[in-house]
């Protein structure tokens, strides 16, 4: 007869080895599920400065909203935090404003590995009160 002393133990590590597997997947998964939500607030906050830096004089001129791009973009990047790479493009009355993150893996991150987190909104000026 076989002696079969151990094999619980090993049916365990197993298991145990596994179970951890499972829970990183699950902990790294919401944790991008976050930095992906935190993105996408930083991306909206981003695009409603850039479209605050109207062309004052231009309006006045012409009663027309029109964006100036450096300010436009400076305004973006002022309020991003530092961890975010920002890309702004502004076309007349409008930005849009994409940023990215590298998000390190929490749990299953043992070999370094990184995913990009990105975002992106688009804001219009406006002038005066509008409805919709």
């Amino acid at each position: 007869m076989r002696c079969e002393r151990g094999a619980i133990s090993l049916f365990l590590a197993l298991v145990f080895v596994a179970f951890l597997l499972i829970a990183g997947m699950v902990i790294d998964s919401a944790t991008v599920r976050s930095e992906r939500r935190a993105a996408a607030d930083v991306a909206r906050q981003a695009a409603r400065a850039a479209v605050q830096e109207i062309d004052v004089a231009f309006f006045r001129l012409t009663g027309l909203v029109r964006l100036k791009t450096d300010a436009a973009r400076a305004a973006a990047e002022a309020v991003t935090p530092d961890a975010y790479t920002v890309e702004v493009s502004t076309s007349s009355d409008r930005a849009e404003v994409k940023v990215s993150r590298d998000v390190p893996a929490q749990i299953l991150g043992l070999r370094g590995d990184l995913r990009t987190v990105t975002a992106t909104h688009e804001a219009r000026a406006v002038k005066g009160v509008t409805r919709g």
